[in-house]
């Protein structure tokens, strides 16, 4: 019950905030402080080493190599982050400057653009950005200032992004800009959205919550242990869960009705599942690369 109460408190916490869009949100209600957001769902990749188990380069990648290529082309500076679209067709790449975005033709679109801290793709394809101030989508090929909406972690779902701000506000954005759905958990969490879009995790100082993705509806799990990271199973939509070093091994969990089954450990922690594909991906040299499911 811990998980659920703690939703509902936040819940009410949250409708401190004031408007229907992102437009109308005030700044200053979202403070930002400097978190590193992984996982994720959130859809921010931080720029990571290559794995001992890759034995390809990001550009000679299987399913993501001529993306790589485009995008390494565009941007010269230190990688910073990256998003993959749901289908895998397209990516984007950011650095303390600005934004590439590279797609089936090889052409890179660059938009300059200082400070972004979090990339991720909505449900149909299209690319948002986020700075500590303003929350931005792609709009004709250019990134658009949306409203004054900063974020630490952006994950896209199929009715919009999930907005997560350093100070633990979690909202539900529309394609528009309307916000759907507002509550607020501890500062620090991971985000990930389940296949399909509809379903959304964060684990927050080693607590797994689970909602409805586009209303941030809280869904009631029981952690065993204290975990440490979180993934989605393609196949059957069920939520595995990592428990944290010496807490115990992992299991999974169907998350619309919370029953639980022990799972093996797995070697790595989950790699992101894309929302319109049972594709697996992680960082390699700051760029997305090809990952074995968990």
């Amino acid at each position: 019950m811990r998980d659920r109460e703690g939703v509902g408190v936040a819940s009410r916490k949250a409708a401190r905030w004031p408007g229907r869009s992102a437009q109308g949100v005030n700044a200053r209600s979202w403070a930002l402080t400097l978190v590193i957001a992984a996982g994720l769902g959130l859809l921010l990749a931080v720029a990571t080493a290559s794995l001992p188990y890759l034995v390809s380069s990001p550009t000679t990648d299987p399913h993501f190599g001529a993306l790589n290529h485009c995008l390494t082309g565009a941007l010269r500076g230190p990688r910073l982050g990256w998003a993959v679209s749901p289908d895998g067709t397209r990516a984007a790449l950011f650095d303390a400057r600005g934004v590439a975005l590279c797609g089936p033709s090889g052409r890179p679109t660059v938009s300059a653009r200082p400070g972004v801290t979090a990339l991720t793709f909505d449900g149909a394809g299209r690319l948002w950005a986020a700075t500590r101030e303003q929350l931005l989508r792609e709009e004709d090929g250019q990134l658009r200032v949306l409203g004054d909406l900063g974020a630490v972690a952006l994950a896209g779902h199929a009715g919009g992004v999930l907005v997560l701000d350093g100070e633990g506000h979690l909202a539900s954005i529309s394609p528009g800009g309307e916000v759907q759905a507002q509550v607020l958990l501890p500062p620090g969490g991971t985000l990930s959205v389940g296949p399909g879009g509809t379903l959304a995790a964060a684990v927050v100082d080693g607590v797994p919550w689970v909602f409805e993705a586009s209303t941030l509806a809280p869904l009631q799990l029981h952690a065993p242990c204290a975990v440490e990271g979180a993934g989605w199973l393609a196949d059957s939509g069920r939520l595995l869960l990592v428990c944290a070093a010496g807490a115990g091994g992992a299991f999974t969990v169907e998350p619309r009705t919370g029953e639980r089954a022990p799972a093996p450990r797995p070697s790595h922690l989950p790699a992101r599942l894309l929302l319109g594909r049972a594709l697996y991906v992680q960082g390699c040299e700051g760029l997305p690369c090809t990952a074995p499911p968990p």
